[in-house]
C-alpha cells in the first residue's frame, strides 16, 4: 500500500526545471521588443547615409557584373574611380552563387526608387532578426546557463545596429545561414543542417570551418547526409562558373587572404617587421589556423559530455577571429549570435568594446559625425588611438574565447542533456523561470 502511494506521488508530481534555464515572459517581451527596434534602425540607418567602403565596391561590382559578366568580375576585381582616376583596386573573392544575389539586388533598385546598398543592408537588418529568432528557439531545446541580459544585448546590439545599417557587406546574412545550420544540427536533421551551411559557404566560405564541428556532432550516417546535402547546395550554387573556371573560383575564392597588419598578432608582427615579414606570417598563420580550429573541433566531439553544437561553434568563431592573419571590421558580425553564450558582464564587455571599435573606425572614415561614407580606402584609418582601441577589442575576444573554452571543460552531463517539453512540464508557451544574470 505504501509502495503504491510511493508511485502516484511519483507520477504525479512534476520533475522541478532547473532555475537556470528558460526565460520569463517580461523578459522575452524585452527581448523581442528590442529585437524589433534595431531591425527599424537598421532598416532607417540603410536608408540615409552610404555606408563603408564595403557598400561601395558592391554596388562598383554589380556595375562591372552588368557591363562585362561574371567571370570579368572574378578575372579584373573591382576598380574604385575619384572623377575618373582610379585609387582603389579590390580582387571580388566572394563564392560565385552571390552572383545571383548581386543580381537580384540590380534588378530591386532598378524596379525602385532605392540602391543596392540600401537593399544589402535591409537584408542583413533581416538576417540579424531571423537570427535573433533562431537563438530563442534554440534556448527553449537547453539546459544551458542563459543570461537574459546576454540574450537583449544580442537583440540589441550595437555591432550588428552598426555592421548591418551603415557597414554594408554580406557577413550577417552568412552567419544567419551558420546559426541555422548549428540549429538543424541540434534538431538532428542532417540534410537541412546540410543545405544551411552550403547556403552560408555560398554567401562566404568562412562556414566552411565549422565543418568538422558540425558534422562530428551528428551520429553515424547523418554525417554523410549532412556533407552531401552542404556539397550539393554549394555546388548546385555556383554553377556554371564552378565548371566553366574552376581555377579561378580556386584562386579567388578559396585562396583569399584579408587586408593583414591591422588586428592581433599581424599588427605586431606589422610594428616590428617589414611588410614581407607581414606576408610570411600571414600565409603561415592561415594554415595553423586551419589546424587549430580542426584539433578544437575534434578534441569538442571526442571529450564526454559531448558539448552542444552552439558552444562549439561559438568558441569556434572566437578562436578563429582572435588567430585571425587578416582582419574586417565587419568580421565581428561573425561573434554577435554567439555572445548569449556568455554572462550578463561578459555580454556586456564585449558590446561595449566592440561598439566602441567600430564607432571609432567609422568616424576616421568619415572625416565627421554623422557618418555618410567611410571611405577606409582614401583615408588612413589605422593610426593613433583606433589602433589601441582594435588591440583592446582583440584581447577581450581572446579572454572571451577562453572563457567559453572554460565553460565547456566545466559541463556536466545535466547540461548537455535536451530538454523535453512533457518530463519538465514547461507549460502551453514553452518557458520556464529568469536565469540568473
Amino acid at each position: 500500500m505504501g509502495q503504491e502511494n510511493s508511485h502516484s506521488v511519483m507520477a504525479t508530481t512534476p520533475i522541478p526545471v532547473p532555475s537556470r534555464v528558460g526565460l520569463s515572459r517580461g523578459w522575452l517581451g524585452a527581448i523581442l521588443i528590442a529585437a524589433l527596434l534595431s531591425f527599424v534602425g537598421k532598416v532607417v540607418i540603410a536608408s540615409r547615409p552610404f555606408g563603408s567602403l564595403d557598400a561601395r565596391l558592391w554596388e562598383a561590382n554589380l556595375q562591372e557584373l552588368q557591363e562585362a559578366g561574371p567571370a570579368a568580375l572574378y578575372e579584373h576585381g573591382t576598380v574604385l574611380r575619384s572623377n575618373g582616376v582610379p585609387y582603389h583596386t579590390e580582387v571580388f573573392n566572394h563564392p560565385p552563387f552571390t552572383i545571383r544575389l548581386l543580381w537580384l539586388g540590380g534588378w530591386l533598385s532598378q524596379h525602385t526608387r532605392m540602391p543596392l546598398r540600401f537593399w544589402l543592408r535591409a537584408a542583413c537588418a533581416a538576417a540579424d532578426l531571423a537570427s535573433m529568432m533562431l537563438i530563442l528557439r534554440i534556448v527553449r531545446g537547453t539546459r544551458l546557463y542563459v543570461s537574459p541580459l546576454a540574450l537583449l544585448l544580442v537583440a540589441a546590439s550595437p555591432i550588428s545596429l552598426l555592421i548591418s545599417g551603415f557597414h554594408g557587406n554580406t557577413d550577417p546574412i552568412m552567419i544567419a545561414f551558420l546559426l541555422l545550420a548549428a540549429y538543424f544540427v541540434h534538431r538532428k536533421a542532417p540534410l537541412r543542417a546540410g543545405a544551411a551551411l552550403g547556403l552560408a559557404a555560398s554567401i562566404k566560405i568562412v562556414p566552411l570551418l565549422f565543418t568538422p564541428a558540425l558534422a562530428l556532432c551528428l551520429p553515424g550516417r547523418k554525417r554523410a547526409v549532412f556533407l552531401a546535402g552542404a556539397i550539393g547546395v554549394f555546388f548546385a550554387g555556383s554553377l556554371p562558373l564552378i565548371i566553366d573556371r574552376p581555377g579561378l573560383i580556386w584562386s579567388h575564392v578559396f585562396g583569399y587572404t584579408p587586408q593583414t597588419g591591422i588586428w592581433g598578432i599581424p599588427r605586431f608582427v606589422a610594428a616590428f617587421g617589414t611588410e614581407m615579414q607581414v606576408q610570411a606570417y600571414a600565409h603561415f598563420a592561415k594554415g595553423v589556423l586551419l589546424l587549430v580550429l580542426s584539433v578544437i573541433s575534434v578534441w569538442l566531439n571526442l571529450r564526454r559530455p559531448q558539448p552542444p553544437v552552439v558552444l562549439q561553434c561559438g568558441l569556434l568563431a572566437f578562436v578563429l577571429i582572435w588567430l585571425a592573419p587578416g582582419f574586417g571590421v565587419q568580421y565581428l558580425a561573425w561573434l554577435t549570435p554567439w555572445a548569449w553564450l556568455l554572462s550578463g558582464r561578459q555580454a556586456t564587455a564585449f558590446q561595449s568594446i566592440g561598439g566602441l571599435f567600430l564607432t571609432w573606425y567609422y568616424t576616421q572614415g568619415a572625416h565627421l559625425f554623422p557618418w555618410y561614407l567611410a571611405n577606409s580606402a582614401a583615408t588612413q584609418v589605422w593610426h593613433g588611438p583606433l589602433i589601441f582601441v582594435g588591440l583592446l577589442c582583440w584581447v577581450v575576444i581572446g579572454w572571451l574565447s577562453f572563457v567559453i573554452f572554460r565553460r565547456i571543460a566545466d559541463l556536466t552531463e545535466l547540461e548537455v542533456t535536451p530538454l523535453c517539453r512533457d518530463t519538465f512540464n514547461l507549460g502551453p508557451s514553452g518557458w520556464t523561470y529568469p536565469a540568473v544574470y
